[in-house]
């Protein structure tokens, strides 16, 4: 599904993300790395193989739209170090060709310098690069003069079926000014996102993206 943003075109991809055609950048939000590795010291039984697929689907980007840039929209990584900390290491060494930088957010407490010696760029609150701001919390009022990309959100829309089934799917809102992604990472929630004046809301499945209304 590909969106016209101020003169740029943004494809909205079913693996929740967006990738920005001129720029060759991949927009990422909410990983949240290593929250199935906490879960599982806990006690809660959440398969490894979870964990997998988020570096499945980061790699299947990678390839399929030959990014030269990705930009972490925040809550790359969960909580406090585990060992799948050391797995994104390795996976970035691999991709070491791609630059890389993070817009921290609340779930990021890592130390920045960790940040750092994995090759990515910090920028702590906002990153800005033309009419575009990038940043982690979506913004009350946001600059008309601007377009932003946010996450921290997790938005879902829910859907209805025959026989009063509903289904809550990860969506990309998009108002006048600013867009919220869906979160990248899985067993991450959500919250329910409404229609609204001006609003446009696209909900993806695992293969596809569809415009609600």
């Amino acid at each position: 599904m590909q969106i016209e943003i101020r003169g740029n075109h943004f494809i909205l991809l079913s693996q929740r993300a967006i990738f920005w055609e001129e720029t060759q950048t991949l927009l990422i939000g909410d990983l949240h790395l290593g929250k199935i590795t906490h879960f599982r010291k806990e006690g809660i039984a959440v398969p490894t193989i979870a964990a997998d697929n988020n570096f499945e689907r980061l790699n299947h980007l990678v390839q399929n739209t030959g990014a030269s840039r990705i930009i972490f929209l925040g809550d790359l990584f969960h909580s406090d170090y585990n060992s799948e900390w050391d797995t994104f290491v390795t996976w970035r060494n691999k991709h070491h060709y791609i630059d890389m930088l993070i817009v921290m957010g609340n779930h990021d407490i890592l130390p920045v310098s960790m940040f750092l010696e994995a090759d990515l760029r910090v920028f702590i609150n906002d990153f800005e690069e033309e009419n575009f701001v990038f940043t982690h919390h979506p913004k009350v009022e946001p600059d008309p003069e601007k377009f932003v990309f946010a996450g921290h959100v997790h938005p879902v829309f829910t859907t209805y079926g025959k026989g009063r089934q509903s289904f809550r799917l990860p969506c990309f809102v998009v108002d006048p000014n600013q867009a919220i992604l869906p979160s990248f990472g899985v067993f991450t929630g959500g919250f329910q996102m409404d229609l609204a004046d001006r609003r446009n809301i696209f909900i993806t499945t695992e293969t596809k993206v569809f415009r609600v209304g």
